[in-house]
């Protein structure tokens, strides 16, 4: 079995593989700068001596504490604020003092109650100047046990309370708690009381704070002033300051017992291997929480992206019925000249009408009056509008889109705190100039020449090139019924075999027209209808690629956040496993000394 030695420096090793772990994973998810930097204080702390730092108001006697422990007055007394700096009390043969910044001063002295440990004594959490309170948090975070010294005569002010929430809820500090001043209680109940008052007020604290597992922390009723008299008195000899009348009354004994007795080197072991494992978890905790306020937030944005896809496919979903209604007007001015041009056939083939057969140019006019009409200018109309409404709909879509993009950028504002979830404004702003541009410089009448044109020069008919769809299907339809009646006149057919042949070539005529009007008929839907959904598909995917560049975002800021939240679980895991290994080789590090 490995000695308790080997075994500290075996957990000490793991909790600083802990400590750089989760070091990484504060980088990663982007923690305050603040925490980071403490956090590697805490990792420092590993290789140092238990620290035991004492912490209050600067009217609780916290100094006059410190000095009845030694049996002298170490540390300066006074009414106002004395301690200006943090002071650190360290074992040494001789005193020596040295200044170790311009708050913090090393103390060396020679006491058995340091061989073992390391005090800091700070300045009040209450002091008048403000550096004096920030120390002190730095060096909470440190700290492997707070001793906290508050007074009977003002318990749990509300700077203390406030106090005590950052020592138990932002680093989840064990700690031990000195009510000061007991003397002044002119009865035991009315000490009872205040002791129960502070009691009950730590609960409330930490409970209110949503502090876990906040178990009433060791409470130590003291009268230091007393107990330091009657130290000075006896010049520190136990023999004679413990049957001191006034160290009986100091009721310093039990507090005292404690730190030197009850917190023997395996509790102290057990304290500072857990205390940074408390630290570990009260950070976990709390960067779980931010990560969970980020993960919400970018669940908004995920909600909004969505929603705008969904409006995308919707517009497309209308824009193709436009193009389709469209289609589908021009080929039914397709089949109507269809239709007219059958019954025109049908009524020019016949005997008494050979005249304007054989008259090319009189067909041809007698045709386009009763067939073709205005039917060009029709379909064109047709496409115009249809044209109109396709650009109409693609650019209340940019509009839409512009807002949309605007809202979820003001609200990505209005939810940074202290740095936003992913660095996606940047991105949103060039997003919005691209959409803003493409708004203001808008022109539905050039749009729609462009697509016109666009429509025309891409489709052909019969081999040609259109040059207006109305145009080349009036063409092509008239030139399909010249073409199926040019053969009637070939080698005078009329004027041998009309009576007998006529009939049969007018349902031949009839016929192959009909056949090829349908031919024309496809091929002009088929053109327009893959020019126009070709249409739709461009104006669509442009506005989706302003979005792309969001959404890839909004992909990575995911994968990073659940790669935090698996990290996260796993470095939760880890500390358990190395607090239970503490508890096994060590104990659990609870006090349990009796309060009085």
């Amino acid at each position: 079995m490995d000695s308790p030695a080997s075994a500290a420096h075996d957990l000490l090793d793991r909790e600083r593989s802990l400590l750089t772990r989760l070091g990484g994973l504060l980088d990663r998810a982007a923690a305050p700068d603040d925490t980071r930097r403490r956090l590697a204080d805490l990792a420092r702390t590993l290789d140092e001596l238990f620290l035991l730092v004492v912490a209050g108001e600067f009217n609780a006697g916290k100094s006059t504490v410190v000095n009845a422990l030694f049996g002298r007055r170490v540390m300066e007394e006074g009414p106002v604020p004395t301690t200006d700096k943090i002071t650190v009390l360290k074992h040494g043969d001789e005193e020596a003092v040295h200044r170790r910044g311009e708050f913090v001063t090393e103390r060396h002295f020679p006491h058995p109650f340091l061989e073992s440990l390391s005090l800091v004594d700070t300045p009040g959490t209450n002091s008048i100047v403000r550096e004096h309170q920030a120390l002190t948090e730095d060096f909470v975070p440190r700290a492997d046990l707070v001793l906290f010294v508050t007074s009977y005569d003002r318990p749990l002010s509300e700077s203390e309370r406030t106090f005590l929430e950052y020592i138990r809820g932002a680093w989840g500090k064990r700690l031990v708690v000195v009510v000061n001043k007991a003397d002044l209680a002119e009865t035991e109940a009315a000490l009872a009381q205040v002791l129960g008052h502070v009691r009950d007020g730590l609960a409330r604290i930490f409970a209110e704070a949503g502090i876990p597992d906040a178990g009433s922390p060791l409470i130590f009723p003291v009268a230091a002033r007393l107990a330091l008299q009657a130290k000075e008195a006896a010049a520190d000899d136990p023999t004679v300051y413990q049957a001191d009348p006034r160290w009986q009354d100091s009721r310093f004994g039990p507090f005292q017992r404690f730190l030197t007795e009850t917190l023997t080197e395996g509790a102290r072991l057990a304290l500072k291997l857990t205390a940074p494992l408390d630290a570990a978890t009260t950070l976990l905790a709390d960067t779980r929480a931010r990560l969970d306020v980020q993960r919400d937030v970018l669940a908004d944005d995920e909600a909004q992206l969505a929603a705008l896809n969904a409006r995308f496919d919707e517009v497309r979903q209308s824009l193709d019925e436009i193009a389709g209604r469209a289609v589908a007007e021009v080929d039914r001015e397709l089949l109507e000249m269809e239709k007219r041009g059958t019954r025109f056939l049908d009524d020019t083939i016949r005997v008494s009408r050979l005249n304007l057969i054989r008259d090319r140019n009189a067909f041809r006019e007698e045709f386009e009056r009763q067939v073709t009409r205005d039917a060009d200018a029709r379909i064109e109309a047709r496409l115009g509008e249809a044209a109109d409404a396709l650009l109409r709909r693609v650019f209340e879509l940019w509009n839409e889109t512009y807002a949309r993009l605007s809202d979820l950028k003001r609200d990505g504002q209005n939810k940074a705190q202290g740095g936003f979830l992913y660095d996606r404004d940047e991105v949103l702003r060039d997003v919005l100039r691209e959409a803003r541009r493409t708004v203001d410089q808008y022109d539905m009448g050039e749009e729609a020449r462009r697509l016109l044109e666009n429509t025309r020069s891409a489709l052909t008919v019969g081999g040609a090139t259109a040059v207006g769809v109305g145009a080349v299907a009036v063409v092509l339809i008239a030139t399909t019924a010249f073409d199926v009646t040019g053969g009637l006149l070939a080698a005078g057919a009329f004027a041998t075999l009309s009576f007998i042949v006529l009939p049969a070539q007018r349902r031949r005529a009839t016929r192959e027209f009909s056949e090829r009007v349908e031919t024309l008929r496809a091929d002009l839907r088929g053109g327009l209808d893959r020019e126009l959904t070709q249409e739709v598909e461009d104006a669509i995917a442009k506005v989706r690629a302003l979005v792309r560049p969001v959404a890839a975002l909004a992909l990575d800021a995911r994968a990073a956040l659940d790669a935090q939240r698996t990290e996260m679980d796993e470095i939760a895991a880890q500390a358990e496993a190395l607090r239970a290994d503490v508890r096994q080789q060590f104990g659990t590090g609870e006090m349990t000394a009796a309060a009085s």
